[in-house]
């Protein structure tokens, strides 16, 4: 029986390891990723099931980053594991509460593939047309550095050298740049990452072209699953396209 959350998983690790420059699971259900990106939600622990000894595990996780010299990190936790002792335990260890992701999913065999002429159309083509313009489409949307997109460019590069069927595509308007999208295939399904639209151009519907337009190539190369988080500036945008939720992730930022 087809599982939407086990595979959510699959592709997440997939992602995030063809990324990383270190990875490392604690016992099942508990992972962590070191990105090699000087920005705390490339530093990541998953935590995906319930634990037993709380306090225990938060310590083990702090230990992890501290030997690898990472003072900058997220601890990610789907949110029913996280109730408010585990709250206390994560307030108490200096994690505060940065976001909420929604975690989503949707049926590319069941969507409706839109062919209707959007009112603001961008010309999409592989960002490695524009690469340099794709990066800052992504550091006007999300922020960073100079030095935190060369970062960024490198883990993809990782990616590239692993073999990961990773594609990037950016949209651009009179030959500007305004937005950009990842693909990243595996067996019959597709992750999205990286939707950004630069601020000056958001709120007229570029992401969502963003997003269709992958939704779309994904069907045409004969995909049948698509996923992606959500934050919940994007999720109604997601949601008008057919995704749905699978369940959210809680996310907390420690800054040693």
């Amino acid at each position: 029986m087809f599982d939407p959350q086990n595979h959510f998983h699959i592709l997440e690790d997939h992602f995030s390891s063809s990324i990383s420059l270190k990875q490392h699971t604690f016992e099942e259900g508990f992972i962590a990723y070191i990105g090699g990106i000087e920005e705390a939600k490339f530093n990541v622990f998953l935590q995906r099931q319930h634990h037993q000894q709380p306090e225990q595990l938060i310590n083990t996780v702090k230990n992890f980053f501290t030997q690898n010299t990472i003072s900058s990190w997220v601890y990610v936790v789907s949110s029913q594991f996280d109730t408010p002792s585990f709250k206390n335990a994560l307030k108490s260890h200096g994690l505060v509460f940065d976001e909420a992701s929604t975690v989503m999913y949707c049926s590319l065999e069941s969507t409706a593939q839109s062919e209707i002429e959007p009112e603001n159309p961008l010309i999409i083509q592989q960002a490695g047309v524009n690469w340099q313009g794709w990066l800052q489409v992504l550091k006007d949307a999300f922020g960073g550095t100079d030095e935190t997109n060369a970062q960024y460019a490198r883990a993809l590069d990782r990616a590239k050298a692993k073999g990961v069927n990773m594609q990037h595509f950016l949209g651009s308007k009179e030959g500007q740049p305004v937005s950009a999208i990842t693909l990243t295939f595996l067996n019959d399904s597709v992750r999205i990452d990286n939707v950004a639209t630069t601020p000056t151009q958001q709120r007229l519907g570029y992401s969502t072209q963003m997003v269709q337009f992958g939704m779309n190539l994904s069907h045409a190369k004969g995909f049948r699953h698509c996923v992606l988080e959500a934050s919940a500036d994007g999720l109604g945008v997601y949601q008008r396209l057919g995704f749905s939720e699978i369940f959210t992730y809680h996310v907390y930022k420690y800054e040693g």
